[in-house]
């Protein structure tokens, strides 16, 4: 792939009553080896002459980790866990979410985005960035771009959920549209080499990879006990950034990607032995809907991933009321995906096991939000 990738208002969250829902206070400070696969993301169009090896699960370490939240953390949230008893009876585990809908942005995605930015050379910085979101990394890159003050470009697919594009905007950056997200990547390529922008995958780099990661850090600092992590998985940079952070810890954490049928490309990658690109995405969550899998990504998921499951739109939303009716939290369709896989059980925690669940963005669309409830 001929994109050129990088890779080398601080605020305090007040918790707010919410019927059971409360913030943990405790903040102290086997898997098989796989080379992805040479044909990157399965679009031979975009296969270069002479391909660089084949990306490593050891391209990206834990120290990337450490170093970013030494980078970003003075800039962003420190997000909660949150627990709930009545979440707990119903997935049958002593369950707390980590909030990443309360970070800046509205999800997880602020922190790859910010971390990659602050590593732009001043040359990179001088032109600006490009990238293709359904909406969250869009919204990350186009807040990281104002942090640094470059120029930021963002590429859509057409039916983007418009509070996202308005965020995007409001930022300063640029939104550009796709006719739809698997068409998004040679109409974005096209435009970075016209431009001479820097890309910044959504999910397959160390820079983002090593951002997401934090939240890794953040969980075993909070939860240091905790047996299971459950992940909504899009592209793969927050399963396999929090992966990395914790298993290099605690190889003895089971870590759960969660997937919608419509849209399962990193679970279709692990069972082809290659990255592979989508063909169709059909899901309520815009936030999983990747239009490939990444081969930096998909290394580290296949390295330290226990399971990645699928759920169905239905039991998204069933989740995503559930969080909204028990902890008085909104979240995204996306950002339910992780409590589905418990509801229905596809995560495989043992009763009364002390679990962790990403809730990993906000940013829901007001209109679609009317149809969900």
């Amino acid at each position: 792939m001929s994109a050129s990738h990088v890779s080398g208002e601080d605020g305090t969250l007040v918790s707010s009553d919410r019927t059971d829902a409360t913030i943990s206070e405790n903040q102290p400070a086997q898997q098989v080896d796989i080379h992805a696969a040479a044909d990157h993301i399965g679009l031979d169009h975009l296969a270069e002459e002479s391909a660089p090896p084949p990306a490593s699960w050891r391209d990206v370490t834990f120290q990337t980790v450490l170093d970013a939240r030494e980078r970003i953390m003075p800039h962003l949230h420190r997000t909660p866990v949150l627990t709930s008893h009545a979440l707990c009876q119903h997935t049958g585990t002593d369950l707390g979410l980590k909030a990443e809908l309360f970070q800046r942005t509205g999800s997880f995605k602020a922190r790859g985005a910010l971390n990659a930015t602050l590593l732009l050379s001043p040359e990179q910085r001088a032109r600006g960035v490009i990238t293709l979101s359904a909406g969250n990394h869009g919204i990350g890159i186009a807040f990281a771009a104002s942090m640094v003050g470059t120029r930021a470009v963002v590429f859509m697919p057409r039916n983007a959920v418009p509070t996202k594009v308005e965020a995007i905007r409001a930022y300063g950056a640029e939104a550009h549209y796709a006719p739809t997200m698997e068409e998004i990547f040679p109409l974005m390529e096209s435009y970075q080499q016209e431009h001479g922008l820097t890309f910044v995958s959504p999910f397959s780099d160390p820079a983002i990879i090593g951002g997401q990661g934090t939240v890794g850090l953040e969980i075993l600092d909070d939860v240091p006990d905790v047996e299971t992590v459950i992940v909504p998985v899009g592209g793969g940079g927050l399963l396999s950034g929090v992966a990395l952070a914790i298993k290099s810890q605690r190889p003895d954490v089971r870590i759960i990607g969660v997937e919608p049928e419509g849209a399962n490309i990193v679970k279709r990658s692990l069972e082809s032995g290659k990255p592979e690109a989508a063909t169709r995405i059909d899901t309520i969550a815009d936030g999983l809907a990747a239009p490939f899998a990444g081969e930096l990504s998909q290394a580290v998921i296949q390295h330290y991933v226990d399971d990645v499951v699928l759920v169905t739109d239905d039991e998204i939303v069933q989740a995503l009321r559930l969080v909204l009716e028990r902890m008085k939290v909104l979240v995204e369709p996306a950002g339910a995906a992780s409590v589905a896989a418990l509801l229905t059980g596809k995560a495989g925690v043992r009763q009364g096991g002390k679990t962790v669940a990403i809730l990993s963005g906000g940013n829901v669309d007001r209109a679609k939000l009317k149809t969900l409830l």
